[in-house]
Formats: structure tokens, C-alpha cells, sequence
């Protein structure tokens, strides 16, 4: 830990500390009205009910854990020794008398028990639950809007849905909207015989990322998003969880660790793929709680596939080119012990069965939809775009600024407290810790000013120039936007 409190970090720095990602621990009964004024009351009482899935997975025990492979979840999730935190994440009064002692200027705050309700399955009640919780964000944090905002969360089955939560929200005050990072839909037609590797035996429903091979097209979401202002951010637990990530019956570190990681990954290069970033040049996307090193990666592993995959890599591949005589001349010279064990056979014939071919698809570029003809315009379609949510004693935050990044690039890594759960159970730590690495000369200070402060602007405000409007770091907020835009 720094030797610095966080005080004197916020000091240190000289600069606005902008939290991206801090939780808000939701009083159930307070939420109680606006979700009966929001479903109505058949639906409320349906939606009463039914059990929580999170609930279930939660409570049930290792027997039936074992039996039916439910993953061990976190089965102690909030802060308890620091009992003023769990109370400051539940009461945004004394959040907001904390912060400064917590050097944190702004933060922005997404659910909790909200986790889940974008992934409801019933239509009326993932839309009416969902304005339930987002009727009391709006109500209850509202008063605090000069020191924190809450994000509304969106449902994202179909397009139209987005688009009317987010147009409603927008008339509610909300700045920021929370989104799942996909949704499970039905395979139209399951194979019973299991026709491919790649599915598991009895599969019945997919992941849809929003992008690639979409069940629809979700451009006019991130359109109303650029249109009312509103950085695209997904937040993991929103929705559904994808199939895969939680596989431990007995070990919630083992599930977490990577977890949130590996689905962004497939999101944002599901995005990225689809040329989402390319249609939308101006429209910032961010990742939440997930890390950024795999980021670094991610780019690396595009340009590798461009080289190899992309359209001047593919005529190395091409069996139009191959020398079929060549290739037989080779065999009968250097591989006589191998053709030997075949016995008497057709030489011509089984060498055609060597090339690796497969079904040619009717698009044979890969990055068609990206657009580019470059490894700089790879680059370009991916940095400014991409912002990635890092917590504070995530060592890889110093990849995002490290010169072995394609061209040199830094990614836009974002302070994300995570405040309100187990993973940051001292909040007057939080800063310090993140401190840590200028400390420890993995970063340097001006790198910690873009991871809490810079970025953080032009991802929000970058998107509406009157994000910060209001708040108590309006003049510097201002004063970064007129120098970046």
C-alpha cells in the first residue's frame, strides 16, 4: 500500500480524480414502490414470484451444486469490517460527505442488486423492472448530482427496447446507461446429433454480442446513443451470464479471477469485427471492471490476424496456388517411409487430403467490415474508441502505457473503484492503491493523470460536452475538453 492517504495522493496529483465505476448498494425497500408503479400490479406480483436466479445460485448447496453444476458464486460480497462503507455505498448522503477523505472527486456509480434485470427473459417485466430500478436511481441520487451519477440500466434484446429506455432516461437526467455485454437467444434449430465441436452436446441457445453475426442490428443503438449523448458503457452481470466463463462448483476465485476479462474480450472484439467502430467513428465505447492488459493483446492478435488473414496474407494460403506435382515430387523423395505405411494406395489422392480447406465463405476477407487497408488504420479503428475500466490494484493498468503496444499506442485505461464490493473493502484505500504504481515507477505521474482524469473526460464528456455540467469539477472538466476536442 502507499505510504500516502488518499488525501494526500488527490494533493499529490493536482488534478481532478474521476471514479468510472464505483457500485451502488440498493435498499430493496426503497425500490419496492417504483417497481410496482413501473410493472403495474399483475406484473409485480408475477415478478414477485419468481425466484432469482442470482438467488439460486447463491444459496444452493454443494450437493445440489454438484449435481447440477451450479457455480459457486460470491458468497461474501460487500464490505462488512468497514461497516461506514457498506453504509456509504448504501446511502449516497454519506457517500457524499466521504469522498473527498476518499480522494475522489466524481464518481459514477452502476447497480448491484440491479445486476441480472437486463437479462429477464419475460419482455414486460425485463422492461418494467428495469424502469423500476432506474425510476429510483433517478430519484434517489439526483440530489447528489454535484459529487456522483448512477448509471440506468438498458435492456438490450432487440434494438427498440434500448433505444426507448435510453430515450426515457435521457428525459430523466441520466448521463451514463449501463448495458449488458450480451444476451442468450435460442439456436433456431438445435442439432440433436450434435453436429459441431464447437457446441456443447445438447445446446440450445447462443450468445449474442451486439455485433458479429448479430440476431439483429443493433446500429441504430449506438446512433440514439451518439444522438443523446451517451458513451456506450457495458457492465458485466447486467444481463445474462455467458455459458463458460463460471465453470467451478467450489471456488468462486477460481470463476472470477479473468472472468470479466474474458467477456469483454469477446465483446469488443465481436464490435470491432462487425466494423461497428468504423460506422461509428465519433461514438466511444467502454469495458467496466475488466482490465485493459487484454486489450494490449486483443490489438496485437487483430494486426497478427490481418498479416496473416487479411486480404495480402490470404494469397500465402490460397490451394489455387499450391504445385500439386511439387508437393507429390517432395512426397515420393522425402517421404517414402511415410507413404510406406499406407501401403498400396493412390499417392495423388491422399496428398489432397493433407491441405487444411474446408468451406470457403462467400466474403473471404475477415476484416472487410473493419475497412481498412493498414496496420495504422487497425490501430486507428481501435484506440480512440475502446476505454477500458481498471481497478486499483490491477497491475496491468501499466500495460495500457507500455511501448510494446502496436505503434506505441496508449490504450485508454479508466480508474474503476469498484467501491461497494468485496474487491475494495477499505474505500479510503482505493486511490492509494492505485497510487502505488507511480510509486513503484510503473507508470509516471502524467500516465496516472490520463488514467483518472483524462480519459475518464474524454469518454463522457467526449460524448456530451455537458457531462460534467454542474459538478464540482465543472471549470477543470471544461478546461480538458477545450484542449483535447
Amino acid at each position: 500500500m502507499s505510504s500516502y492517504t488518499a488525501r494526500e495522493v488527490r494533493a499529490k496529483a493536482g488534478h481532478p480524480i474521476i471514479d468510472s465505476d464505483g457500485h451502488v448498494l440498493e435498499y430493496l425497500p426503497a425500490v419496492e414502490p417504483f417497481l410496482r408503479e413501473a410493472l403495474g400490479r399483475s406484473a409485480y406480483e408475477r415478478y414477485r414470484g419468481q425466484a432469482s436466479p442470482l438467488a439460486n445460485i447463491m444459496n444452493a448447496d454443494p450437493a445440489r451444486r454438484a449435481a447440477t453444476r451450479t457455480p459457486q458464486s460470491a458468497w461474501w460480497g460487500t464490505p462488512s469490517k468497514n461497516t461506514h462503507d457498506l453504509a456509504a455505498a448504501t446511502f449516497p448522503k454519506l457517500l457524499e460527505s466521504r469522498l473527498d477523505d476518499c480522494g475522489i472527486d466524481y464518481t459514477i456509480m452502476f447497480p448491484t442488486k440491479g445486476f441480472g434485470i437486463a437479462g429477464i427473459d419475460d419482455d414486460e417485466l425485463r422492461n418494467g423492472v428495469c424502469r423500476g430500478f432506474n425510476d429510483f436511481y433517478a430519484a434517489t441520487y439526483a440530489p447528489y448530482a454535484a459529487r456522483m451519477t448512477v448509471a440506468a440500466v438498458i435492456p438490450m434484446h432487440t434494438p427498440d427496447e434500448a433505444i426507448a429506455e435510453m430515450r426515457r432516461c435521457k428525459a430523466l437526467g441520466f448521463k451514463v446507461i449501463g448495458m449488458p455485454e450480451g444476451v442468450t437467444r435460442p439456436i433456431a434449430q438445435p442439432d440433436p446429433n450434435n453436429a459441431s465441436p464447437f457446441l456443447a452436446p445438447g445446446q440450445t441457445h447462443w450468445f449474442d454480442l451486439f455485433g458479429i453475426d448479430s440476431a439483429y442490428d443493433y446500429d441504430p443503438v449506438w446512433a440514439a446513443a451518439r444522438e443523446l449523448g451517451f458513451a456506450v458503457t457495458f457492465h458485466g452481470g447486467l444481463g445474462h451470464m455467458p455459458t463458460g466463463i463460471y465453470t467451478s462448483i467450489s471456488n468462486y476465485s477460481f470463476n472470477h479471477i479473468g472472468a470479466f476479462a474474458q467477456r469483454m474480450h469477446m465483446l469488443v472484439k465481436s464490435l470491432y469485427m462487425h466494423g461497428v467502430t468504423r460506422r461509428f467513428p465519433d461514438v466511444n465505447f467502454a469495458v467496466l471492471e475488466c482490465g485493459v492488459a487484454w486489450g494490449s493483446m486483443l490489438l496485437a492478435d487483430i494486426i497478427g490476424h490481418w498479416d496473416k488473414r487479411g486480404p495480402g496474407g490470404l494469397e500465402m494460403l490460397d490451394p489455387a496456388a499450391l504445385d500439386w506435382a511439387a508437393f507429390e515430387a517432395d512426397a515420393r523423395t522425402y517421404g517414402a517411409d511415410v507413404l510406406a505405411l499406407a501401403g498400396e494406395h493412390d499417392v495423388a489422392a491422399g496428398l489432397r487430403l493433407v491441405p487444411g480447406i474446408g468451406v470457403v465463405p462467400e466474403v473471404l476477407d475477415d476484416f472487410a467490415a473493419v475497412g481498412v487497408d493498414s496496420v495504422a488504420g487497425l490501430i486507428e479503428r481501435f484506440v480512440p474508441r475502446f476505454y477500458f475500466g481498471c481497478e486499483a490494484d490491477d497491475r496491468g493498468i501499466a500495460t495500457a502505457f507500455g511501448p510494446t503496444n502496436p505503434g506505441g499506442v496508449a490504450l485508454n485505461a479508466i480508474f474503476s473503484s469498484d467501491m461497494g464490493h468485496w474487491d475494495a473493502p477499505d474505500m479510503e484505500g482505493i486511490v492509494p492503491e492505485a497510487w502505488e504504481l507511480v510509486d513503484d515507477g510503473l507508470i509516471t505521474a502524467e500516465d496516472f493523470r490520463s488514467f483518472v482524469f483524462t480519459n475518464p473526460v474524454a469518454l463522457f464528456a467526449g460524448q456530451n460536452p455537458a457531462f460534467f455540467d454542474g459538478t464540482i469539477v465543472e471549470g477543470e472538466c471544461r478546461r480538458q475538453t477545450q484542449a483535447t476536442f
